[in-house]
């Protein structure tokens, strides 16, 4: 299926209705039964002789314990890095079937070769986290316990996105800024001006009275919009946190900076106010895309016959050329057809 290579998304398996994980802090691998030698295994009596331990009464495990400690000692086996690992030798390897061992776990490794216990112990061990690196076949994924686990589905699971809040940031708030201009452009078509103006940010001056407001200017968020009582009957915008309605004559026609943009993010983080969505975010910068671009495309053509108007006044035609044929060929393209094959996301 299609889905199947969404991002975020990973198979797991399933039993019993509960998701297994892959990973295991233990694992058992079985080795073959041991031979014994009269009290011991035949891999320690052969560890005991070639260290010239008599071997012909019976040592105790504790006794045995103490002889390979001693021997580490005098051979050096220590981990240079992990005291209480040690590093097997050709001997020690030959007994215990691993790189490196614990140094608290030397009794219980013991346990297994001795023929007292041969009853109650089984003949596989048990691996810690640290024992995995070295263990022979630990790089290996171990098979299943059990048929039945090879018989569970395995479940297609989708991971879900961490947050569906929008980050409160200048890239995200800048796709749904609306200045003054833009704002009055909007105006013409009252049709369609509270869906595009509601829940887009606009930018007005602090109150001066207000001491605790750091920036001379702060964000708003946008939540309805209303008539004014008068004879005019004046368009007046509500935002979120702020008790007065706003005037469109209030509205600034500047871009917004770092540190106001800091101060939402404060005030929204503070409770104050309504954290956007990132689906309304998404859904905002697409109803508003096309005519921001038309705005900003205008804003630059008047900028552009400004600097034109300029270069003819001082006589500069010649030495900037290029002035010209760029308005040429911003006069010559179509706005829409821009919107459509260049700025359409």
């Amino acid at each position: 299926m299609g889905d199947e290579k969404l991002f975020g998304s990973f198979w797991v398996e399933e039993i019993n209705g509960e998701v297994q994980t892959s990973a295991k802090k233990k694992r058992k691998y079985q080795h073959k039964k041991k031979e014994y030698n009269g009290w011991g295994s035949t891999l320690l009596i052969q560890f005991l002789k070639s260290i010239g331990r008599d071997t012909s009464n019976k040592i105790s495990q504790s006794e045995v314990t103490q002889i390979i400690t001693d021997y580490v000692h005098q051979n050096n086996l220590r981990h240079p890095t992990k005291k209480k690992r040690i590093e097997c030798d050709a001997r020690l390897f030959s007994l215990f079937g691993k790189k490196t061992i614990s140094r608290l776990k030397i009794s219980d490794l013991l346990e297994s070769h001795f023929a007292e216990n041969c009853g109650e112990s089984d003949d596989g061990f048990l691996l810690d986290s640290e024992d995995d690196e070295y263990a022979p076949g630990a790089r290996e994924t171990p098979k299943p316990a059990s048929l039945e686990r090879k018989s569970q589905p395995r479940k297609y699971v989708v991971e879900k996105p961490r947050s569906c809040f929008a980050a409160i940031n200048p890239f995200n708030i800048k796709l749904v800024y609306l200045k003054k201009s833009l704002v009055e452009e909007l105006l013409k078509d009252p049709e369609t001006f509270k869906t595009k103006v509601v829940g887009s940010f606009i930018r007005i001056k602090c109150d001066p009275n207000d001491y605790l407001q750091k920036n001379s200017h702060q964000l708003l968020q946008i939540t309805g919009i209303k008539k004014s009582s008068g004879v005019d009957g004046e368009i007046l915008l509500q935002a979120s946190g702020f008790i007065k309605d706003i005037s469109i004559k209030m509205l600034q026609d500047d871009d917004f900076s770092e540190a106001e943009c800091e101060d939402l993010h404060r005030r929204v983080k503070d409770g104050l106010l309504k954290r956007p969505m990132i689906v309304d975010l998404e859904e905002k910068a697409r109803v508003l895309h096309e005519d921001m671009t038309k705005h900003w495309l205008a804003k630059e053509l008047a900028l552009l016959q400004n600097l034109i108007d300029r270069a003819n006044e001082k006589g500069w035609r010649r030495e900037y050329p290029f002035l010209i044929i760029f308005s040429k060929l911003f006069s010559c393209l179509h706005i829409n057809f821009l919107l459509q094959k260049i700025l359409m996301w």
